[in-house]
């Protein structure tokens, strides 16, 4: 279902395809304080936007992965093993099939992303080719940014060069911009059994 959402049609896509040995499980499927688990915490978040900001929403999972969101279009990865810009292609793809500008996309390990920080980046968006959150730190942060349709002929160079780092995808060429947050907290992503106490 697609909301009139202003300017710049973004979506909003949830990266649930990454592998934790070191958690001992998939990260989608770890729980909560509250008993809701990774995965349906960020797509409640996400989903709370939808006649706000966001015009479409899609779950990125690795190949054969059977996770899955009500309301969310699932689009596998098109390459294995080489992280989050092997999800990102067939996304840019996907949004772009459908019309979107744009896409928001956040790494499902993220526990405390909410749906302020999606409202603030994307009322922020101003048809960057990357609109990246940056912590009161200065670090930029790619598993919560704002790609642009414009930049799938860059992200398909890259997997074919062995470039697979999200930040390979700027260059001088690319309109990078940065989103100031106002919630360093939210961009604390889960990597290890003992950060579940975080959450």
């Amino acid at each position: 279902m697609r909301y009139n959402c202003g300017k710049y049609k973004i979506a909003v896509a949830i990266f649930a395809g990454g592998r934790s040995v070191r958690m001992g499980k998939p990260k989608e499927s770890l729980t909560t304080g509250d008993g809701r688990t990774f995965l349906e915490r960020i797509c409640d978040e996400a989903g709370a936007c939808t006649r706000t900001c966001i015009c479409g929403k899609y779950l990125s999972v690795r190949r054969g992965q059977t996770a899955g969101a009500d309301g969310f279009t699932t689009v596998e990865d098109d390459y294995d093993d080489i992280g989050p810009l092997g999800g990102l292609i067939p996304v840019l793809r996907r949004v772009k099939e459908d019309g979107m500008d744009a896409v928001l996309a956040v790494a499902v390990d993220m526990v405390k992303y909410d749906r302020y920080e999606i409202e603030g980046i994307c009322s922020a968006y101003s048809g960057e080719d990357i609109l990246l959150p940056r912590t009161s730190d200065g670090r930029a942060h790619p598993l919560a940014g704002i790609y642009s349709v414009k930049i799938l002929k860059r992200a398909l160079m890259n997997a074919k060069e062995g470039k697979y780092r999200m930040t390979d995808l700027q260059g001088e060429d690319i309109r990078t911009g940065y989103y100031d947050t106002p919630s360093d907290a939210a961009y604390i992503n889960i990597n290890r059994p003992q950060d579940l106490s975080a959450v």
